[in-house]
């Protein structure tokens, strides 16, 4: 009957076998307190029959339950209703695993904070906004982030990122060194959207020396 209602599109698309399962509204309105865990983590999922990059913010507990439920997102924020680039999914270590560090020589340094009296002004069109998952060289150590904006402050200074990192809501303006902050491929529309807009030169700005 549902298929012949008006706007009766599922909220989302039937899953693929194999991908992940998204945690049901019985389980997540459990009545009781529910045991929340804040830990970023950069992660691939199993979604549409393919593997993806995504970010875990959040590792919940329900009351009474044994299962552990996580929160992902994977792309900005949608359009509307069924375009959401985030949800809530049943732990499964076959279809959530976490994203390797990055390999090769060690930093000799921190990502370095720009001031923000040094960052200059956005661009009027907005057009260094993004959103790109990085790892982030922190406390001598990775930690997982998004970079949200992008832009040069002057013609002879470097580009700079404005970057979110961590459980603790750390943000900051790191310059872009991709030594430093690495972005991370990411697959699926949303994902691409978000990147395709970006400068020519903001994207050169994270490429290797030998590729710039």
């Amino acid at each position: 009957m549902t298929e012949a209602a008006p706007f009766s599109r599922p909220a989302h698309r039937a899953p693929v076998p194999g991908d992940a399962e998204r945690a049901p509204r019985e389980l997540m309105t459990l009545p009781g307190l529910h045991h929340d865990v804040r830990r970023w983590r950069l992660v691939e999922i199993r979604l549409g029959g393919r593997w993806r990059t995504a970010l875990l913010t959040v590792w919940r507990r329900p009351p009474g339950s044994t299962t552990w439920v996580v929160h992902v997102r994977w792309g900005p924020d949608g359009p509307g209703p069924g375009e959401e680039t985030w949800a809530w999914l049943l732990f499964d270590e076959k279809t959530i695993r976490p994203l390797p560090e990055p390999t090769g020589p060690t930093p000799l340094k921190d990502a370095v904070v720009v001031p923000r009296e040094m960052t200059g002004t956005p661009a009027v069109d907005d057009s260094g906004r993004c959103w790109r998952l990085a790892w982030i060289r922190t406390d001598s150590r990775w930690c997982s982030g998004v970079v949200t904006e992008q832009r040069r402050p002057a013609p002879n200074l470097p580009w700079i990122a404005c970057v979110r990192w961590g459980e603790d809501r750390q943000v900051a303006w790191l310059v872009a060194d991709p030594a430093t902050v690495r972005p991370v491929a990411t697959d699926g529309p949303a994902a691409a959207a978000a990147v395709s807009g970006l400068p020519e030169a903001a994207a050169q700005a994270f490429a290797p020396e030998e590729k710039r």
